[in-house]
């Protein structure tokens, strides 16, 4: 694969952005980069993701190596997570090909990959929402010094359980973790993305983990999940090597910035910044809707 400058500096500019939020939310960035690099730069669509990958296993690499010290990767919990979240994926990967074959649907005169389509729906509602509570958290929390919080899973009691010491309640339930890995799991095979946008609110908010621990924790699950498929993107051809060198040079970059600024940042302001990001990935998905729809 050929790339001009355009293409290189474009590439340095997306792995920068992308690389920041990776360091100061734990995220890994891939439902902004892969539709950047394709709208933008052209790039093809399996090309895309499978580079984009690759950049966000670098980029959470290097996330976590810098957090190593800072207290704020639960490693325990995360695997217990992704212990769901690998059956997820699976299952997801399954489901998706099941109703790869469903009858399209007609919408204003153009066919719609029905599965597609919906799919796209229902995560920009679900964006939406996450987006609305986290605002008005922030809001009715402001002022509070308190960042601890009991989860909505604290309220589970169900066996076996598992002590966490980076929580308030440190007794949590096996099943609600891995259901949630499950869950989250499932909408990384069906979507593509997604997993790591809806593990810092599900952290904070269901497991009850401070937000600055959450964002550590996150980027290990996201380094595991990334890892897995990174394996399956390279073994098939879909990693471009000298787009993937520009998008590391502003990747690693930005993440060391953004793991910076992210340790700096309190538990409030984490999830204040949070919700513009979300918005963010909801503009980007409504776009490709709009795209597809007219």
């Amino acid at each position: 694969m050929e790339l001009s400058l355009n293409i290189a500096i474009g590439a340095t500019i997306i792995g920068l952005v992308v690389g920041m939020l990776t360091g100061i939310f734990g995220v890994g960035g891939g439902f902004l980069m892969t539709p950047a690099l394709m709208i933008f730069l052209n790039i093809p669509g399996p090309v895309a993701v499978g580079t984009d990958l690759t950049v966000i296993l670098a980029n959470s690499s290097l996330g976590m190596l810098k957090r190593r010290r800072s207290g704020t990767i639960d490693v325990k919990l995360a695997l217990t997570i992704a212990a769901g979240s690998v059956l997820g994926v699976l299952a997801g990967s399954y489901f998706l090909e099941l109703l790869d074959d469903a009858p399209k649907l007609i919408i204003l005169g153009k066919e719609q990959e029905t599965v597609q389509y919906c799919l796209l729906c229902i995560f920009m509602v679900l964006l939406v929402w996450i987006a609305g509570y986290m605002l008005f958290d922030y809001k009715r929390n402001r002022g509070k010094a308190r960042e601890n919080r009991l989860g909505s899973f604290a309220g589970f009691k169900v066996p076996p359980y598992l002590y966490f010491s980076s929580l308030e309640q440190p007794q949590l339930s096996v099943v609600t973790l891995l259901i949630l890995g499950f869950f989250v799991g499932v909408l990384t095979g069906l979507i593509g993305i997604g997993g790591g946008i809806f593990l810092l609110p599900a952290l904070v908010y269901f497991v009850g983990q401070p937000a600055r621990k959450a964002v550590g924790t996150s980027l290990l699950l996201v380094w595991i999940s990334s890892l897995a498929a990174v394996i399956r993107k390279t073994s098939v051809g879909h990693v471009s090597l000298l787009l993937l060198l520009f998008l590391l040079i502003g990747g690693l970059t930005g993440t060391l910035l953004g793991t910076k600024i992210g340790l700096s940042l309190t538990g409030p302001k984490i999830r204040l910044y949070f919700v513009y990001l979300v918005i963010a990935a909801v503009l980007t998905i409504g776009y490709k809707l709009c795209v597809m729809t007219f």
